[in-house]
């Protein structure tokens, strides 16, 4: 993408932005290195946390002891980028803090696989357990081919938003609208959308990101991402995607006041990431067909894109396994609420902590 004469002063400021939101996400994950967490390549598994060797055994919680967990039994989680809080807060309520200061959560995962390539591990056998949206078409396939059946246990609400500035007079946007712009590029402006005259400025995500299989699954059906795109606005991060939606403003051409960027994430990733930050974020998510994504209309799935997380395991695991143990407990009052604390939206209205 070619930027026309940028603010200096206001690179600065995108990019100290940028390095303190990098800087709360890694505190919000637990992580004490500088990997990223939106990399495959370096993901850890949860096969290697549960064989490394810990100075200190976990001690199971009471909540642990009554669905049946020990430290010695408990199975290896992972997920997409939105649920590592969730995974995370999982481990929190089924084990104790230990007394060693520098290590209060021995075996505590650190990094998330990503959507894909999380069902890639369960499928192949290497975890037993992902939190995580729906799967793509590929992940589907790739299942049927080695001929591994997936069972699917809801456990929270999530839909898939289009974000854009929230300066931006365009309010809503439709199915037929998407896939102009992004597949067949044949919507340009923003006045086609209900907004000023100024130039869409779409943001797409990678292939193998949970993001872009939600938009292939409720929005672009057989069509795809236009390789122009792809090419010039491709995001891999879903921090990246809100970032650049947020300050495109600041690398807009003259002349382009009006112009502005159409972006995709996961409501509650948003959600997540504007509490880590301690602020609002200068977006918003547009209506779809005239419905605004809001907590009550994606729970009642009113709002068209509305989707669920889910807890993901393989048919054939046994009934007993504690995998599954953790996946009903997720469904339990107490579950849900830990779902709510992650950030992410419950599957039941809860107004109080479960005793």
């Amino acid at each position: 993408m070619i930027i026309t004469k940028p603010k200096i002063s206001a690179i600065l400021k995108v990019t100290a932005r940028f390095m303190l939101v990098t800087v709360l996400l890694f505190l919000m994950q637990g992580c004490s290195g500088t990997e990223n967490f939106e990399d495959p390549a370096q993901s850890q598994t949860p096969a290697v946390q549960s064989t490394a060797v810990q100075a200190i055994i976990p001690t199971p919680s009471e909540d642990a002891a009554a669905i049946g967990i020990t430290a010695e039994n408990y199975p290896r989680i992972d997920g997409s980028t939105s649920t590592l809080p969730l995974v995370q807060g999982i481990y929190k309520r089924m084990f104790l803090q230990s007394d060693n200061k520098e290590d209060r959560w021995p075996g505590l995962p650190e990094k998330a696989s990503k959507t894909v390539k999380s069902y890639e591990l369960l499928i192949n056998g290497d975890v037993d357990l992902i939190l995580v949206p729906d799967p793509s078409k590929e992940v589907g396939e790739l299942a049927k081919s080695v001929g591994t059946e997936l069972e699917y246990i809801p456990i929270g609400a999530e839909a898939l938003v289009f974000i854009t500035h929230e300066n931006n007079p365009a309010n809503n946007i439709d199915a037929s609208q998407v896939q102009q712009i992004y597949s067949d590029m044949s919507i340009t402006n923003w006045s086609e959308l209900g907004g000023k005259s100024g130039r869409i400025v779409p943001i797409c995500r990678n292939a193998d990101s949970g993001s872009q299989a939600q938009m292939n699954n409720l929005v672009l059906g057989d069509k795809r991402i236009n390789p122009a795109v792809e090419e010039n606005y491709m995001e891999r991060d879903m921090n990246g995607m809100l970032q650049m939606v947020e300050d495109y403003k600041y690398f807009a051409g003259e002349g382009e006041e009006n112009a502005y960027t159409l972006g995709y994430t996961l409501y509650y990733y948003i959600q997540i990431s504007q509490s880590v930050m301690g602020e609002a974020m200068d977006i918003k998510a547009l209506a779809f067909d005239g419905v605004n994504p809001t907590p009550e209309t994606i729970l009642s799935k009113e709002y068209p894109l509305a989707i669920n997380y889910y807890a993901v395991v393989r048919k054939d695991l046994p009934a007993d396994h504690p995998a599954r143990k953790i996946a009903d407990w997720l469904q339990t009052t107490s579950g849900q609420w830990e779902v709510a604390v992650s950030g992410l939206g419950s599957l039941k209205t809860l107004y109080e902590p479960p005793q």
